[in-house]
């Protein structure tokens, strides 16, 4: 257990909550921008051009959530990474993980060398702790997804979404929880009004110290 672990639980002041969390809220304005701005898209019988590639609009997100984390979690000795799990002989892969968040090491990586343009990793099952699974547009839950980690034993599974409706956001949440999700982020929330975002920074707070409560319990084991 690391000393920040073993360190007697106190109120953290929300300038504190802020500094750990804050980038959140800064992603949130960001990605808000984006889909303010979208790209022309045009649209014909089967076929659709001009738009972002949606595994590009996904992959941005998680990545740049995988930094945040990587902020958060830098005082524990584990890494945060994009890849799949392998089981215990190595036969077999996951599905794809957004985000694993694990001990040091993995068994291979992809194209992760200087200056890469993806940093894919395989990593051994049993040095995974949690394990998130990113959403561009939230409006339902796949409840699939944490039995099939529960498969290659993650306990912590957890969902983000860059939006969702603000209206649903409660109804997703006990969804994903009664699915086997150890809990929901969400970026912002979107409204029926053109344009209309809120964000909603205890909801982040929440995501961040729910996964730092699950690491800690694993890692101190």
């Amino acid at each position: 257990m690391t000393r920040q672990a073993k360190r007697k639980k106190a109120a953290i002041h929300k300038f504190g909550v802020h500094l750990q969390f804050g980038k959140f809220a800064e992603l949130a304005t960001e990605f808000q921008g984006r889909r303010l701005s979208p790209p022309d898209v045009k649209s014909a019988p089967g076929k659709r051009t001009g738009e972002i590639l949606r595994f590009v609009r996904g992959l941005r997100l998680s990545a740049r959530v995988i930094y945040i984390l990587r902020g958060i979690l830098s005082g524990e000795d584990v890494e945060v990474s994009w890849g799949h799990l392998l089981d215990g002989d190595r036969a077999y892969c996951s599905r794809e993980c957004d985000i694993i968040i694990h001990d040091k090491g993995y068994v291979d990586k992809w194209n992760g060398d200087q200056h890469p343009v993806m940093d894919f990793r395989f990593i051994d099952a049993e040095k995974a702790h949690v394990v998130v699974s990113c959403k561009s547009i939230l409006t339902n839950v796949d409840t699939d997804y944490p039995k099939e980690m529960r498969k290659f034993g993650i306990k912590h599974t957890f969902l983000f979404a860059e939006c969702c409706a603000k209206a649903d956001f409660k109804e997703l949440h006990a969804k994903a929880k009664k699915a086997g999700y150890a809990g929901l982020g969400c970026l912002y929330f979107t409204s029926p009004k053109a344009g209309g975002f809120t964000t909603d920074e205890t909801v982040h707070a929440d995501f961040g110290k729910a996964v730092c409560k699950c690491l800690n319990t694993c890692i101190s084991k």
